[in-house]
């Protein structure tokens, strides 16, 4: 017979042992909490760490969903050989279990009861737990051959003691594999686990809290810009979606000098935040200059005056002609007449083709060269009208500086505003306290007017300042600007046209070789302009002639 005093002491050993084994399980699950960013994962090890603790046959982790219902997020049954839900496991097909019935708690299933009151419900056989409905177990029990008896269920409460989710434990074993109830200081024991999970499911919700609400901030800047200016917000849509399919073609590169990069998810959701907030400083742009569609576009398109001073100018001449041929028909010179008419008729032709010109050159959709802009100056300082017996030129010197603009709409003062919302762009950026993992977004986002050779703007950076995503970003900024469907100042540029003037800035070493090389071997240009502009650009492009392009080797 072995001494009481060994007895006790082997007990007290056992007992040692497995307070050990319990502290140490809650130190792995403390550490890892700090360390795994998938809380699915760390939950159903939870779950795995509390049945082994517990000894507990079967188990089930569930969450809440918006519309106020629980779901099985992991399901595991030892005896069954069930592992459903959690990271490695079948989906779970269980239905979901309403927390109100007709607008009242339900009181009748006991995780739902659990999540309503907040209770910790430990009952010795579920098949007495009355007035629980166990109809669901029973029917389980009948079809599987099991027998469910001790159960367990505690409520997950966040940092505001809202509940966020329910553990439910089922049939605890002694020593010899029977079911028992759970004892008090065993449910103690695994409450200070279950507090870890619902740490776990606080800090997974409030970081993708945090992702939701910066991701949806990010989108709304461009909502605002796209109420401010439709064909630039539709510009800060597009481009996020270009950069990423780029920014994937690159990843996939197997050969060049671009093999090694490689993007996570994280690096993806970085890039698309970054996206979608380039432009963001366009929302302090003035409006006349965002959308300054025409040359003399300001409130209104100053064409129009424009046109109301040829037709002063042109009724003049015909007032005038016509006193001289009233002049030299009284006098009975019919020769005068006729010479007469025949200067009007000259006079008013050249007129028509000036005013032609002037509403030609207004569209800014072509370069103009400098017999153009001898020709506006010449109108500039050939007509002269009368208003309030003043002579007036026809055009004003504000007039002649935003008609001679040699490229495109804006004068250089109106460039230097636009240029301006990059300032206000990285003022923005630099404001926003972004977390680590979204520390590149500004980098990213001020990168797209940048030029490898330090020509570029807001910051001046050369292409060794610069990241791969920055420099990658100002292609496609400049692609989806040149085939944009929607700019009311210009028309969509067919994609052969596109990729030679991306290609002359990288041949100017404005923008990067390697990576435009990639866009047009991935073929992303063609992709994008099937999703995103319209499929009838994608004419033939010479690539053997394209400047800046040498084929990957």
């Amino acid at each position: 017979m072995v001494p009481s005093n060994i007895l006790k002491s082997s007990k007290h050993m056992r007992q040692h042992i497995k307070d050990k084994t319990n502290l140490q399980h809650f130190i792995d699950i403390s550490i890892r909490l700090t360390t795994e960013k998938n809380s699915s994962k760390l939950l159903d090890e939870i779950l795995q760490v509390v049945m082994s603790i517990a000894n507990s046959d079967a188990g089930s982790i569930y969450s809440i969903t918006p519309n106020k219902q629980l779901k099985f997020e992991t399901v595991i049954n030892k005896s069954l050989n069930l592992y459903l839900g959690g990271t490695l496991g079948s989906p779970v097909d269980f239905p979901n279990i309403d927390l109100f019935i007709d607008g009242k708690p339900n009181e009748t299933a006991i995780v739902a009861h659990s999540a309503n009151s907040g209770e910790v419900i430990n009952i010795p056989d579920v098949y007495d737990a009355l007035p629980f409905d166990m109809s669901a177990a029973r029917k389980m029990d009948a079809r599987t051959g099991y027998r469910s008896e001790s159960m367990l269920t505690i409520p997950l409460k966040d940092h505001e003691d809202d509940i966020i989710g329910v553990i439910q434990l089922i049939n605890v074993k002694d020593a010899q594999n029977k079911n028992i109830p759970f004892s008090e200081e065993l449910v103690t024991l695994i409450r200070s686990f279950a507090s870890l999970g619902a740490i776990s499911l606080t800090n997974s919700t409030l970081i993708k809290g945090m992702e939701d609400l910066f991701s949806t901030f990010a989108e709304t800047i461009a909502m605002a810009i796209d109420e401010k200016s439709p064909h630039t917000g539709g510009h800060c849509k597009r481009v996020p979606a270009l950069t990423l399919m780029l920014a994937d073609a690159v990843h996939d590169i197997n050969k060049g000098p671009l093999a090694s990069f490689s993007m996570s998810e994280a690096d993806r959701h970085e890039l698309d935040i970054a996206g979608w907030l380039h432009d963001c400083g366009k929302i302090a742009t003035p409006d006349h200059i965002m959308e300054k569609s025409t040359k003399l576009e300001t409130i209104f398109d100053r064409i129009k005056y424009v046109d109301a001073k040829f037709e002063i100018i042109s009724r003049d001449l015909k007032i005038a002609y016509q006193q001289k041929i009233i002049c030299a028909m009284k006098l009975q010179k019919p020769i005068e007449v006729q010479q007469f008419e025949r200067l009007l008729d000259t006079e008013l032709k050249q007129l028509a083709l000036d005013r032609a010109l002037l509403q030609r050159v207004n569209v800014g959709g072509e370069f103009l060269g400098d017999a153009e802009l001898e020709h506006i100056e010449r109108i500039a300082n050939k007509y002269q009208l009368v208003i309030n017996d003043i002579n007036t030129p026809l055009l004003s010197a504000d007039e002649v500086e935003n008609l001679t603009i040699r490229r495109g709409t804006l004068t250089e003062a109106e460039r230097e505003v636009m240029k301006r919302h990059m300032d206000v762009t990285k003022n923005i950026l630099d404001a926003l306290p972004f977390p680590k993992h979204l520390s590149n977004v500004t980098e990213y986002a001020l990168g797209h007017h940048e030029k490898l050779d330090g020509t570029g703007y807001p910051r001046g950076l050369t292409k060794e300042q610069m990241s791969v995503p920055a420099r990658l970003m100002a292609i496609t900024d400049i692609f989806e600007a040149l085939s944009a469907v929607d700019r009311p100042y210009k028309k969509a540029k067919p994609v052969s046209e596109c990729l030679f003037i991306l290609g002359s800035m990288v041949a100017k070493n404005h923008l990067d070789a390697d990576i435009f090389a990639i866009f047009i071997e991935s073929q992303v240009y063609k992709n994008y302009i099937n999703e995103y502009a319209n499929p009838e650009q994608l004419d033939e492009v010479d690539f053997d002639n394209l400047p800046g392009y040498t084929p990957i080797s």
